[in-house]
């Protein structure tokens, strides 16, 4: 084999390390980023989940109806078309809507599911604020 034929070898198989490299390597920051909830508009692999996620944990924490689980997921549903999902912490009147959105799904609740939604909102908010930091 000549020198040339050994260069072009040696050129190709640095390409390969460095394609492999950089696959990894953002393979593992994607993950880094899944663990912390923050990974693009539509990650429901994260901690959080998304509306789906929430209203079936509401649902199964709070005992819901199958009306109080469809009345919950409409307003989940018309709190999203207010804010896209990627900006949504971002955009003014966010917390606003939320508490909005809160105010009418306590309204369908008995007053024991209340006291548990209202300490489920809670450590939700104490989870925020720690990621926020």
């Amino acid at each position: 084999m000549t020198s040339l034929g050994k260069v072009k070898i040696q050129v190709w198989f640095l390409i390969l390390v460095v394609f492999l490299l950089g696959s990894v390597t953002g393979a593992s920051v994607d993950r880094l980023l899944l663990m912390k909830g923050q990974a693009g508009p539509h990650a429901a692999g994260g901690r959080r989940g998304g509306p789906g996620r929430m209203v079936e944990q509401m649902k199964s924490d709070l005992n819901l109806t199958e009306e109080q689980t469809a009345s919950v997921r409409k307003i989940f549903e018309e709190s999203r078309k207010e804010f896209p999902p990627w900006k949504f912490n971002e955009c003014p009147g966010v917390k606003e809507s939320r508490e909005r959105s809160r105010t009418q799904i306590r309204a369908i609740l008995t007053p024991e599911q209340q006291k548990k939604y209202d300490d489920f909102n809670a450590q939700r908010d104490a989870e925020m604020r720690k990621d926020a930091k």
